[in-house]
């Protein structure tokens, strides 16, 4: 009985000790197997600098449908270049009354948008910026403030670059320049629509006056863009 005993104690150390060179064995050629290789791949600037064409802020990937209260305005603006504003829209806001100010209305637009391209190899951001004129009929000159109201960012069609940030969607001082978006570095690339009148916060205009009279007014929004973070 001890004979037996003996042998099996060592039949299972010959299977451990097997299993022990087996798995050692195992773990130097895994490890002598490890090593690695490079994938590189050069980017070059893009020499395209054709205007790009507008695309609707509701679906990117299609080209602009035209807004009905700004029905003419669909091509763009035709700029060329590697930072370009691509498109505005023209604002147009309900009719008020002469019956005595202030009164505040707000943009018929379905489709308002300001549309921006960033093609530098740089990434160095950029500022949109507007400048709002008064609103003048013949020899009268309202006084008004204007309010952006919500303003949303849509990425082009494809373009998964960081998103820029709205910094204004309160009111905008009329004769300066007006911070609306800003592209800190390496952000804002691609093209990007700035989408106006939508969500809770429509676009608002306000006019001060408290004697009116009767008229078509109209004004300007200078938008501007810079190469750089302001």
């Amino acid at each position: 009985m001890k004979k037996g005993l003996l042998v099996t104690g060592r039949l299972l150390m010959t299977v451990i000790g097997c299993l022990i060179i087996s798995n050692w064995g195992w773990f130097i050629a895994t490890q002598a197997a490890t090593t690695q290789s490079q994938v590189q791949v050069e980017m070059t600037p893009s020499d395209d600098d054709n205007a790009v064409s507008p695309v609707d802020p509701d679906d990117p990937s299609k080209p602009y449908p035209g807004d009905p209260v700004d029905e003419d305005n669909v091509a763009g603006t035709g700029s060329r270049g590697k930072l370009t504003i691509d498109f505005v829209s023209n604002l147009k806001f309900n009719a008020i009354t002469t019956a005595g100010g202030p009164f505040k209305t707000t943009a018929k637009n379905e489709r308002a948008m300001i549309q921006i391209t960033d093609r530098r190899a740089t990434a160095a951001g950029w500022t949109l910026q507007v400048t709002p004129s008064g609103l003048q009929s013949g020899q009268q000159t309202l006084t008004t403030s204007l309010k952006l109201g919500a303003v949303q960012l849509r990425p082009g069609a494809g373009n998964v670059s960081t998103a820029p940030n709205v910094v204004n969607t309160g009111e905008l001082v009329a004769g300066l320049a007006n911070n609306v978006v800003i592209a800190p570095p390496n952000t804002g690339l691609g093209t990007w629509l700035v989408v106006l009148n939508r969500g809770q916060v429509p676009t608002e205009l306000e006019v001060h006056d408290r004697q009116l009279r009767a008229g078509d007014y109209t004004g300007t929004l200078a938008w501007s863009l810079t190469n750089a973070p302001s």
